[in-house]
């Protein structure tokens, strides 16, 4: 007899999917974050990826997601819960580009505000423009996807009395796996983009993700900000 599906991760469900698909990149960005401290490394530097280590990102992120698809497999859980919430429709890319363009004007706010703590993350330290290639784009549109299925769809397939808990926590694994941009950037990266998403996912009405996989993964390829480009224009 076959048992019935999952529909509801527990705690644990929750902590252990975090070491697989985060687990490796906590501990790497804050090896990078204490080289900051110590200034063997640049901020620059740590922001600069060549095609070779997009490739390399690549790979990785679909190994730690297929351990992760095995492991909810084991658990036996139901994924109508993503098919259900992943809806390719008309207003898909426009939504994607408004979620952008407000997370994008807000750190950017941010980055102002928090300047004297905070190095704010320009185009100059992308290379203004940045260079698009292809292992940026694959990397950029796997990686948008990879975050916001596991922050969006993995943290809130929890029984709703604990969303709240479950945000919170994704609050600071997004802040723990960007601490190599520097604390400020991490602290902005996961209360803003990851508050602003969450908001914007708890208030559609028809629930969709992927409007923010498409949005996280052009704040990749552009980076996170508007501004600064404006500025560099001028």
């Amino acid at each position: 007899m076959t048992s019935a599906k999952r529909t509801y991760l527990r705690w644990f469900d929750i902590l252990l999917l975090t070491i697989i698909l985060f687990g490796e990149g906590i501990v790497n960005s804050t090896i990078q974050y204490l080289a900051l401290q110590e200034q063997t490394t640049t901020l620059q530097q740590n922001l600069t990826f060549s095609p070779l280590d997009n490739y390399k990102g690549f790979a990785m992120q679909a190994a730690w997601l297929l351990v992760a698809v095995l492991y909810l497999l084991a658990r036996n859980f139901d994924f109508s819960y993503f098919k259900a919430n992943i809806i390719l429709s008309p207003w898909v890319f426009l939504q994607a580009i408004g979620l952008f363009f407000i997370s994008a004007l807000c750190f950017d706010i941010f980055s102002l505000i928090s300047y004297q703590f905070a190095t704010p993350v320009t185009p100059s330290m992308m290379t203004v423009w940045p260079t698009i290639d292809f292992s940026l784009l694959l990397y950029s549109l796997l990686n948008g996807f990879y975050e916001e299925i596991f922050f969006l769809g993995i943290c809130l397939a929890v029984h709703p009395r604990y969303h709240k808990w479950t945000f919170l926590y994704s609050l600071l694994i997004r802040c723990s796996f960007h601490t190599y941009q520097g604390l400020g950037n991490a602290i902005g990266l996961g209360l803003i983009l990851g508050s602003i998403f969450y908001l914007f996912y708890q208030w559609m009405p028809r629930k969709n993700l992927l409007p923010f996989f498409l949005a996280h993964s052009l704040a990749d390829i552009v980076g996170l900000t508007v501004i600064y480009y404006l500025y560099a224009l001028l």
